[in-house]
């Protein structure tokens, strides 16, 4: 920025459609993406992108259904660390430490894969319009926004994302191809501002360790689990 004006300097094309974060406006029109953009943006408090541990499912309580967490493994496979059921429903199954490419439409998969590496590496904001149609069915579209998080030594590790199908009834599984994609470069406004800190990790956001086996969805259920958390994402209420 120079002077309140964009500059060169601020914007940069690599396929598809980029724009300056200053001049940024609300994602597709998707009040389920603008609500988890606002929290991570509130979040991100001028620094690259937020801490995956700053995240408060409080927060993106309308986006915790169709919400899901990327990791990028040391041997490159990108896989769903965790996700909510929206996303279990629309694939008929649990994505749950499944590969990333699993949602899409295999002519799709090099170029998604090429999507989410560069939001690792560099790393931007990136919106998609997907379509999934099969012979026999009407044509179904979804929104798609990647977000991506940093850990505490200022790594990008994990994508904060969210899958947004518009309409229902749609018989599974729904495997996408992308329609259009806009990139957003992000830049740090003071890259010296501390992370937010929180007294005590948020329930319902925690991550487990251990590996996972997908499963078949059977009957979804949104009552909220008070023993052992769950591994997806959800909203905890409490008393406080």
């Amino acid at each position: 920025m120079l002077n309140g004006k964009v500059t060169m300097n601020d914007i940069y094309a690599k396929g598809g459609n980029v724009t300056p974060l200053q001049q940024y406006q609300k994602p597709m029109k998707n009040p389920i993406l603008v609500e988890l953009l606002d929290h991570w943006e509130h979040l991100r408090a001028g620094r690259i992108a937020p801490l995956r541990s700053e995240i408060d499912p409080r927060q993106i309580e309308n986006a915790l259904e169709h919400a899901f967490i990327l990791e990028r493994q040391q041997t490159g496979d990108i896989r769903f660390r965790i996700a909510g059921m929206g996303l279990n429903q629309l694939m008929g199954m649990e994505v749950r430490s499944m590969i990333a490419t699993s949602v899409v439409a295999p002519e799709a998969r090099q170029q998604f894969t090429d999507i989410l590496n560069q939001v690792f590496d560099n790393p931007e904001i990136v919106e998609l319009k997907l379509t999934a149609s099969d012979a026999g069915r009407p044509s179904l579209t979804a929104d798609m926004l990647l977000l991506p998080m940093h850990n505490e030594v200022g790594e990008t590790t994990r994508i904060l994302g969210c899958l947004v199908a518009n309409g229902k009834g749609h018989p599974a599984p729904n495997r996408f191809t992308i329609l259009s994609r806009k990139v957003t470069r992000i830049i740090a406004v003071d890259a010296a501002k501390r992370p937010m800190q929180h007294s005590q990790p948020v329930a319902g956001f925690a991550e487990d360790r251990s590996q996972f086996t997908p499963q078949a969805v059977k009957s979804p259920s949104r009552t909220l689990a008070h023993a052992k958390p769950r591994d997806y994402l959800r909203l905890v209420k409490t008393d406080e």
